[in-house]
């Protein structure tokens, strides 16, 4: 009977464990990637990066932070230089269109403002969740592929008119990963099937003057620090209601 006792208290406890082990899986599940944006411009006649913006987002069921960062340009006399600083992370309901601003990455960071956002919103800094512009595709060559760091990439090149203006531009794909919800441009990756990781696009009159964008796809789990910020800011979410 002592025996069927600790079986059972052993069975008990194991599957209460594994539930555990479900639920963290499932808490820790999200996506996280970092946009990097480059600009060029010609010094003496060499196409030189100008401009390099790296900012990181995260997602979990309906749910968007990013980085923001902000582009500051210092003068000193003749002199001018950029610098690149982070300003505050934003929080994003994207089911209830609520949005709040935070000074740091962390569970407890003070709360800036909070504000209604739409299906339209252009925000100024961060990755944008909402209305990303997928412009209308005029040509779509496919090009050999290519391998980086033992990953295979498909390669295309493309056109398409921003404002009047022709723009040509060079796509590398990912196909290793089927679904994301971070895209450069949806129309793009439709248009072979595969997640668009790297798209360089510029002006057919001016090529210099180009604007590169990457998705680096890290992870698809959060680390503890970036799971208990979720859980605060949720939570706040819930003490701070926009209704």
């Amino acid at each position: 009977m002592s025996s069927l006792f600790m079986i059972v208290r052993y069975t008990f406890v194991l599957v209460i464990f594994s539930n555990c082990k479900i639920t963290h899986r499932i808490v820790d599940s999200g996506e996280v990637v970092e946009d990097v944006n480059t600009f060029w411009k010609t010094v003496n006649s060499i196409d030189t990066p100008y401009i390099n913006i790296s900012q990181k987002a995260w997602y979990q069921d309906g749910i968007g932070i990013t980085q923001i960062c902000q582009i500051n340009f210092v003068t000193n006399g003749s002199d001018q230089s950029i610098n690149i600083s982070t300003i505050g992370y934003r929080f994003l309901d994207l089911k209830k269109k609520w949005a709040y601003e935070y000074n740091s990455l962390s569970d407890t960071a003070l709360m800036m403002r909070k504000y209604r956002f739409s299906d339209t919103t252009r925000f100024i800094g961060g990755w944008n969740f909402v209305n990303r512009i997928s412009h209308p595709i005029d040509s779509f060559r496919i090009l050999p592929d290519t391998t980086i760091s033992k990953i295979t990439y498909k390669q295309a090149k493309t056109s398409f008119l921003i404002n009047k203006t022709k723009y040509e531009g060079i796509c590398i794909f990912r196909c290793d990963i089927k679904k994301s919800n971070f895209q450069i441009n949806k129309a793009i990756s439709n248009q072979m099937g595969c997640q668009l990781a790297f798209f360089r696009k510029y002006p057919v009159e001016n090529p210099q003057s180009k604007n590169d964008e990457e998705i680096k796809f890290i992870s698809n789990h959060f680390p503890d620090s970036i799971v208990k910020v979720f859980t605060a800011w949720k939570k706040n979410e819930l003490l701070y209601t926009l209704e």
